[in-house]
């Protein structure tokens, strides 16, 4: 996401939405690279755990990540890596777009969201698993 996508989205009041694509697979296997983002505009009061928030690191790259904590705020990978402080939250992804089907982020998936870092992590100590998810990435 670039500096022109970080003005547009800081341009939009409370409330709004405005498609954003993603790269990257720091939240594989829910996001994808390529994947259209539907983000709404919000401040950083109303974000929750479990949520995936698009944020500003410091070294001025925008990433949307999942909401580790609230304060402060921190934003982490698929994996728990945790990004560098400060973020600064300048949206929530509520939905997707993937192969021309939209799909939403309910809130009740936050819940299960919050534990997707924990599980990968678990999961990652599986050496014949991570084979599979090496695998699973390239398709």
């Amino acid at each position: 996401m670039s500096d022109v996508h970080e003005q547009l989205l800081r341009g939009l009041q409370p409330g709004a939405v405005m498609w954003l694509r993603a790269s990257g697979q720091s939240l594989w296997p829910l996001l994808r690279d390529g994947d259209s983002l539907r983000v709404e505009r919000v401040e950083g009061t109303s974000l929750r755990l479990g949520e995936i928030a698009v944020v500003k690191l410091p070294n001025g790259v925008l990433a949307a990540h999942l909401v580790a904590s609230l304060d402060p705020l921190q934003t982490a990978s698929s994996v728990g890596v945790l990004d560098p402080q400060p973020v600064e939250a300048l949206g929530r992804v509520v939905g997707f777009r993937r192969d021309r089907e939209v799909h939403e982020l309910p809130a009740s998936g936050r819940l299960l969201l919050r534990f997707l870092p924990a599980t990968s992590r678990a999961l990652k100590r599986l050496p014949l698993l991570r084979q599979l998810v090496r695998v699973l990435r390239r398709l």
